[in-house]
């Protein structure tokens, strides 16, 4: 007949039958009694409960009687069990305190976005007497600091702007910068090696020691405008990191998969967008992600090569020369308000890619 409770003995004696001594057996029960305590049925057969057996009231009941007798003879319960209840409360410790730590971190991260959109709905007194402070009735201006920063900054047309550097900034520094990782990672001369290490030389170089030339040249060579010059500069400027990074991956696809598209009648350009580039996945999204959030939020590159004329720059440069007034006077309401509008379509990309940054980055620098 089956049961419908179970006593520590009851259960010894069900699992010694087995062939466990009763040291074993204590190990065996304590670890069913854990699973009758999560909601478990598969002990149910071992000890003969019915089905309708209310194992989560059980298993509580035998761990609380497994601990009263621990209490009263420390050596009842077998090493093994004592060993795993130790790890246990440890991996406890260490992830309570490892989630303090990151609840601490992204408090002081998320503090300074929290400071800019709260001050973005407050006037210029309100922001400046009470900073830290939540919009009062006094201070809170709705949305007067959106409306008219959109009005000033021509902020459609600086969007647009901006939109279109970056996208097409970023679809070239992807194709340009894997093709040209995938060919000198696979192709093993002296020259396609200095050829690396040069663009990663670009990368040591700060771009303030060049800024000054750099700004000459490109007025020289007509590239001080939107529709492709600053997409050059860019292009050129975001080659060191993403060759690396693409570089680093392709050393782990295996040739022989290209190998085997070779001998199919592929040639090498379809070679590389066929069956290469779909495997680059993780690292283009990545590097898509680092250089989308760079030329977005540049501010000092379109800044001296395309002027700071308000609707024919970049947002950056309108949030700017919008919120800058006579005599230094800075409308910090507007630009708070501008800020935040600034930052929504970043943070919208990185979130869909956010998945694949740690991935591509971790074989990018590893095996790079």
């Amino acid at each position: 007949m089956e049961r419908k409770t179970l006593t520590v003995e009851e259960a010894i004696s069900y699992v010694v039958k087995e062939g466990y001594d009763e040291k074993e057996a204590l190990a065996v029960i304590y670890d069913d009694a854990k699973l009758l305590k999560k909601g478990k049925t598969e002990p149910f057969a071992r000890y003969e409960l019915a089905s309708d057996a209310d194992g989560k009231t059980i298993g509580e009941g035998i761990l609380a009687t497994l601990a009263e007798r621990e209490k009263k003879d420390p050596n009842y319960l077998p090493p093994s069990i004592k060993k795993t209840a130790s790890k246990k409360r440890q991996k406890i410790v260490s992830n309570v305190i490892i989630y303090t730590v990151l609840v601490i971190i992204a408090a002081f991260v998320f503090f300074p976005i929290l400071m800019v959109l709260m001050n973005s709905f407050k006037d210029d007194v309100g922001i400046t007497l009470s900073t830290f402070n939540f919009p009062t009735a006094d201070t809170f201006v709705g949305i007067r600091n959106y409306s008219e920063g959109l009005v000033k900054a021509k902020f459609w047309n600086s969007f647009g702007i901006s939109l279109y550097i970056t996208v097409v900034s970023t679809v070239f520094i992807l194709l340009f910068s894997s093709m040209t990782a995938w060919f000198i990672t696979r192709v093993k001369t002296w020259w396609t090696k200095v050829i690396y290490y040069v663009i990663l030389f670009s990368m040591v170089v700060p771009f303030q020691m060049v800024m000054l030339p750099l700004n000459q040249i490109a007025s020289n060579l007509g590239l001080d405008n939107p529709w492709y010059g600053i997409i050059i500069i860019y292009i050129a400027f975001g080659a060191g990191l993403s060759v690396f990074m693409f570089s680093g991956f392709v050393k782990s696809v295996p040739l022989e998969i290209e190998e085997s598209a070779m001998i199919d009648g592929c040639n090498p350009v379809q070679t590389f967008f066929h069956i290469v580039f779909p495997i680059l996945k993780p690292t283009t999204i990545t590097v898509a992600v680092l250089n989308v959030m760079w030329i977005w939020n540049d501010y000092l590159l379109p800044y001296m090569v395309l002027g700071n004329k308000i609707g024919e720059t970049t947002i950056p440069v309108a949030v700017q020369m919008v919120s800058t007034g006579s005599y230094g006077a800075i409308d910090y309401g507007m630009m708070m308000a501008m800020i935040v509008l600034t930052m929504i379509p970043v943070v919208v990309f990185y979130l869909f890619g956010q998945k694949y940054i740690i991935r591509g980055v971790t074989a990018g620098a590893v095996k790079g």
